[in-house]
């Protein structure tokens, strides 16, 4: 009897302890914290701080890891926007937006993850099919990704939620040049406009399309482009481009000028500003420029050519002979560079 007795009460006693392992573990799930951060962490920024406290008080609470989330996205760190955001998506995963967000991470960092992405835009839109943000970004990928049927499907759905959103049709015409459909891609942008008329990429499209076709109407809409955006160099550097092909050389030179100011790393513009002074003879003056082109890229064998003629005309020929072959090294079809060599090894011949 006293065996049985003490089996029993061993028996009582394990299932004592197991209930209140069983009480205890529900308190234990809801108050831990797998993202937990310290607000006395220095290593994180104030804000990433101020968020982390108030996460460390209601750890459960889906909106602040939402919150944290963007403020590491913002910091661009974006491995740790990811953990925020995917935890916000275990706590609630029936909020699209949290699944949206997730998506602009994924394909913001460094090693994008666009299949990861597509999943999450996906689900953001099951939960909210009329989720316009969430279409439009969705279509941006899938253009880059250059999955056009499906794009246009996502974009044509866009639409008919919101026919005066100005994004769709600058969307579509993008798809539309990508697709050799110029007379589409115009009237796309055009009708882009119409829907907003500051609408920046859709100007410069339409700038470019001009230009290209040594059309003044370039002009207009270049200028229309820096009204709108003055601190871009885009529409300035077409702007001189447009000029320089249309002999305005002056014009175009104080207009590199501009954009040499406004970003010392043009190449380009340094590489054309250099141009109109070797045309106009002023060889030490674009030998100076050609020397920070180079500097900026060593593998643009335009540059070294061009350089190569301002040292030939400046008799320096052992210095013309090394930039004419380092074009060469660097492209195999450089003209300038091969003729420059053929008159360099036939003077020396004499």
């Amino acid at each position: 009897m006293k065996f049985v007795f003490m089996l029993k009460f061993k028996s009582i006693c394990v299932l004592f302890v197991l209930s209140m392992v069983i009480v205890f573990l529900p308190s234990c799930t809801e108050n831990s914290n797998l993202r937990y951060i310290s607000d006395k962490d220095t290593t994180y920024s104030a804000d990433i701080r101020s968020v982390s406290e108030k996460i460390n008080k209601s750890p459960n609470n889906a909106e602040l890891y939402y919150k944290r989330a963007n403020t590491f996205y913002f910091e661009s760190n974006i491995k740790q926007a990811v953990l925020d955001i995917d935890y916000a998506i275990t706590i609630d995963s029936t909020n699209p937006l949290y699944e949206f967000k997730r998506a602009e991470f994924l394909i913001s960092g460094d090693t994008a993850n666009s299949k990861e992405a597509i999943l999450s835009f996906k689900k953001s839109l099951r939960l909210k099919p009329d989720y316009v943000e969430a279409m439009l970004m969705y279509g941006k990928l899938l253009i880059a990704r250059q999955d056009y049927v499906e794009a246009e499907k996502i974009y044509f759905n866009c639409n008919k939620v919101d026919p005066s959103n100005p994004a769709t049709y600058f969307y579509l015409g993008l798809m539309a040049k990508e697709m050799k459909d110029t007379v589409k891609a115009l009237a796309l942008f055009e009708k882009t406009l119409v829907y907003d008329g500051n609408y920046y990429d859709a100007i410069m499209q339409l700038g470019d399309y001009y230009a290209f076709k040594n059309d003044k109407k370039a002009l207009v809409f270049y200028d229309r482009a820096m009204a709108i955006n003055p601190y871009s160099e885009e529409p300035l550097y077409g702007k001189g481009l447009y000029l320089q092909k249309n002999h305005q050389y002056k014009d175009a030179s104080a207009i590199y000028e501009e954009v040499a100011k406004m970003n010392p790393g043009h190449i380009l513009c340094r590489y054309n500003l250099a141009y109109i002074n070797a045309y106009f003879k002023n060889y030490k003056v674009a030998l100076d420029i050609l020397d920070e082109t180079i500097d900026l890229d060593k593998n643009n064998a335009d540059a070294f050519a061009l350089r190569g003629l301002m040292k030939e005309k400046l008799n320096n020929h052992t210095g013309a002979m090394m930039d004419y072959q380092n074009a060469l090294q660097l492209d195999k079809k450089q003209i300038a560079a091969e003729e420059g060599l053929k008159r360099l090894k036939y003077s020396i011949s004499f």
